[in-house]
């Protein structure tokens, strides 16, 4: 027999509630959308493209000329790309691999199963066709049963939203992101933002070196 989880008034109370349906026993997961592993190709692409191009003009302009000397400012350029180009690919790591705000699974959110969902599920009948199920005020902890992913949404954690391509339940929701094929949810976002803010501050830095390049050359001029 499983053990379930509930809630006792307005507190998180455990208490033993007996099930004859073990987790390990309920439908799988839905299958992933063919986005969610083809979308991230192209987020890995825009990265690694912008990434070798800022590198490489920043490198160029501040010590591709063996006659040029690496000035101070372009010292700190080299540095600065480099910095920005791996906190890029590391937030883009956490991004693909980090399953940021998924609901997973476990005895407290499985727990108990909606006596119309544990009838189908004896019955060996799908849940297709069934709408998501209101916690109600027995169950203050909960939001809303997914009957998906047959697990009760989180109250109080945001925006809850069970997305179409990652086919999982998330937790303070924002968007999917078609260039990563991911849900950027709170848990992800700064991520998401550092990626857009290394973009801008890679653009700058190349654009910092390239203006040190041109005064050393206009000093060697003179």
């Amino acid at each position: 027999m499983a053990i379930s989880w509930c809630d006792g008034g307005d507190t998180d109370e455990e208490c033993a509630v007996e099930s004859s349906i073990d987790i390990s026993d309920l439908p799988d997961l839905p299958r992933r959308g063919q986005a969610f592993w083809t979308e991230p190709f192209m987020g890995i692409c825009v990265v690694g493209v912008l990434s070798t191009i800022l590198i490489a003009l920043t490198y160029g302009a501040t010590a591709g000329a063996e006659a040029t000397p690496v000035t101070g400012l372009g010292q700190i350029a080299l540095t600065l790309i480099w910095a920005e180009a791996g906190v890029a690919v590391l937030s883009t790591l956490y991004l693909l691999f980090g399953n940021a705000g998924v609901v997973q699974r476990s005895e407290k959110t499985c727990y108990p199963i909606p006596s119309e969902v544990e009838s189908l599920i004896k019955q060996q009948r799908t849940l297709d066709g069934l709408k998501n199920i209101p916690a109600g005020q027995d169950h203050p902890m909960h939001d809303s049963y997914c009957v998906r992913c047959c697990l009760w949404r989180p109250r109080n954690a945001g925006k809850v939203h069970h997305c179409n391509v990652c086919q999982r339940c998330v937790t303070g929701f924002d968007h999917h992101c078609g260039v990563f094929g991911r849900c950027i949810v709170r848990a992800n976002m700064p991520c998401f933002l550092a990626n857009i803010g290394m973009m801008f501050a890679g653009m700058v830095t190349a654009m910092m070196a390239l203006m040190s390049s041109g005064a050393v050359v206009q000093e060697q001029g003179m």
